[in-house]
């Protein structure tokens, strides 16, 4: 997945195979969760794809303002 600017640079990208090792991670009930699931979301791939998007926003950001 990439976030790009409309000029088509790319300010942020994920491989799909990290992406898919991150969202298998089951979080141990025992334990406490191993991993933080962002904006109150539990499924694991929303929570890494809105983390992904929030980065991608903000490493854009000094692209816009200029």
């Amino acid at each position: 997945m990439m976030v790009a600017l409309p000029n088509g640079t790319v300010v942020h990208h994920i491989n799909a195979n990290y992406f898919l090792d991150q969202t298998s991670m089951k979080p141990e009930e025992e334990e406490g969760p191993a991993i933080s699931f962002s904006a109150g979301f539990e499924d694991p791939s929303t929570s890494t794809y809105i983390r992904f998007l929030q980065e991608g926003l903000e490493k854009a950001r000094p692209y816009l303002e200029s």
